[in-house]
């Protein structure tokens, strides 16, 4: 296992380094633990690399990945509306906040010509995918080589499932950690939250809030200005997840 604990985020050109380690290693069947803005996540690209990412977590099996993804990915690969798009550049580009999308997607695009079935069978659901867009510069990095080398990225939260997000490295399970071949940290995630949970999930093209994430307050205040839809308020008791 190869551990970089950078203690805090780096310059772009140490990002851009710490981005290809990551990338050749889950492109080689590795996994990977990525300290994104929103929480530590575990990715990568092979299906044996994703099973593996499900032993670790203990992750039940009927739970689906995420996928990293940034604009290119959202506009060419997954199929929403003029207005679903207008909402995302708000949020993702107009903003500067982290967003994750649930839409169906492209079975057939090119993007996902590299991709095993297990792989995939694992990172959607009933014709859709979840895709988390702008998630801080290392993210961002990895999305523009994962849509450029088409080889697309699956994972989910660095941390044994059930115990909430980690946004300390330090905080992640050491079974976990130690289970992965490459484990970056830049010290405490940009949008830790008291609720221990990452991005904002809305389903597309209902937009219908599947689960409340670190920034959401912020979010929901920008899509009441710019679109005039109210999503509903953090639940103060329960869940913060339908997914």
């Amino acid at each position: 296992m190869e551990c970089i604990d950078r203690g805090h985020e780096p310059d772009a050109d140490t990002v851009a380094a710490d981005a290809r380690t990551a990338f050749r290693s889950m492109r080689a069947g590795g996994v990977a633990v990525l300290p994104l803005s929103v929480s530590y996540a575990i990715f990568a690209h092979t299906a044996r690399g994703v099973e593996r990412i499900y032993e670790l977590k203990q992750r039940a099996q009927t739970k689906p990945n995420g996928v990293i993804g940034n604009w290119d990915i959202f506009a060419d690969v997954m199929v929403t509306t003029q207005r679903d798009r207008d909402l995302v550049r708000c949020i993702t580009q107009e903003h500067d906040l982290p967003l994750s999308v649930i839409a169906p997607f492209r079975a057939d695009h090119d993007w996902l010509r590299t991709v095993e079935y297990g792989g995939l069978r694992r990172s959607t659901k009933d014709g859709t995918m979840d895709l988390l867009l702008n998630a801080g510069r290392l993210h961002n990095e990895l999305a523009r080589m994962s849509w450029e080398a088409a080889a697309p990225l699956m994972g989910s939260s660095a941390n044994v499932s059930l115990t909430g997000s980690k946004f300390e490295l330090a905080d992640v399970q050491e079974s976990l950690r130690n289970g992965c071949d490459v484990v970056l940290g830049y010290g405490r995630s940009r949008y830790a939250n008291d609720h221990a949970i990452g991005s904002t999930i809305i389903e597309l093209p209902s937009w219908r809030v599947l689960r409340w994430g670190g920034c959401f307050e912020q979010q929901a205040a920008i899509i009441l200005q710019r679109f005039g839809v109210a999503l509903p308020a953090r639940p103060a008791d329960g869940r913060l997840s339908l997914v």
